[in-house]
């Protein structure tokens, strides 16, 4: 059984937790081969059948959330606050403004008000996401807010052709949200304005045809989520199946410790019995991980701290 384990925010976590010892982690390190990751697009793409370039974040992340499937170009949405500080912007994302789900609606029937009839549409789903459908194709290129979080805006920007349009779009929003009632019952209680939109991760929906997939797919991602759906895939409740089926596990990595716990331990000791026959690991930011039975019973090889291949 081939068992492969995608956590793609791996090491920003680690790191923001303060590089805790996961010992069961470290043994399959210390034990197996680790390669420099490929990018998350690359690794996952060729699981379905997909150029990188297909695989972009908004349409399958929308399926995922209950949107259907159409031709139409979509970017994911972010409420945020752009902070100065001295001569910049900070970002400060949606997770950190304690954003509630009215507020949110309210901020997109403003935006859908004054831009619904130029084509564009704030769409709300599940979990306080937004996407944002667009009249046309767009070709830019832009980064995730939790890429962004806390650095110079400026540097994060989108860029491409069609930058100029979007940035525009994102500069009228902040002075449209500045305005709004929303923000300011916020700044009368002392909380950080929700005082723009954060673009990202825009694409369309590409057409299943001809699809391959994991025989199993388990995710707590949308994104996995989305792409099981898409092809044609019912995403499983997690766990660490029995049988002799290709296997797709998708995990956030909220708290290293708990995936130790919950996952890396009993992954090793399955490996060790027999159980499981091959596993790769998949840790955003520090690499490829890939062991067999064998390579797991190496018990000379001794366990060291995480650092990136």
């Amino acid at each position: 059984m081939a068992f492969t384990v995608f956590i793609p925010d791996f090491q920003r976590s680690f790191e923001a937790a303060g590089r805790p010892r996961l010992p069961a982690l470290e043994r399959m390190v210390a034990r197996g081969v680790a390669v420099k990751a490929p990018a998350q697009a690359e690794f996952l793409a060729p699981l379905f059948g997909l150029e990188p370039s297909q695989l972009t974040l908004a349409p399958f992340m929308r399926l995922a959330d209950g949107g259907g499937a159409d031709g139409d170009y979509r970017l994911c949405a972010g409420f945020v606050h752009l902070a100065p500080d001295r001569d910049q912007l900070v970002l400060m994302p949606e997770s950190l403004l304690e954003v509630s789900s009215d507020e949110i609606a309210a901020l997109a029937a403003a935006f859908n008000a004054l831009y619904g009839a130029e084509g564009w549409e704030l769409e709300l789903a599940r979990e306080g996401r937004a996407y944002l459908r667009c009249p046309r194709l767009l070709e830019v290129v832009t980064h995730e807010p939790a890429v962004a979080a806390g650095q110079a805006v400026l540097d994060y920007m989108p860029t491409g052709p069609d930058a100029v349009r979007l940035k525009q779009l994102m500069n009228e929003t902040q002075m449209l949200f500045h305005a709004h009632g929303v923000n300011s019952a916020r700044e009368d209680a002392g909380r950080p304005l929700i005082n723009s939109l954060w673009l990202w991760g825009g694409g369309v929906l590409p057409k299943a045809d001809v699809v391959t997939a994991p025989q199993s797919i388990m995710s707590e991602l949308p994104l996995v989520h989305g792409l099981a759906l898409w092809a044609g895939r019912t995403p499983e409740p997690l766990g660490i199946p029995s049988d002799e089926q290709e296997t797709l596990l998708a995990l956030a990595a909220t708290d290293p410790s708990a995936l130790e716990k919950a996952w890396f331990a009993p992954l090793f000791a399955q490996l060790k019995s027999g159980k499981l026959k091959r596993l790769r690991l998949y840790l955003g930011g520090f690499g490829l991980l890939a062991l067999d039975v064998g390579a797991a019973r190496r018990f000379w090889r001794l366990p060291r701290p995480l650092a990136a291949p």
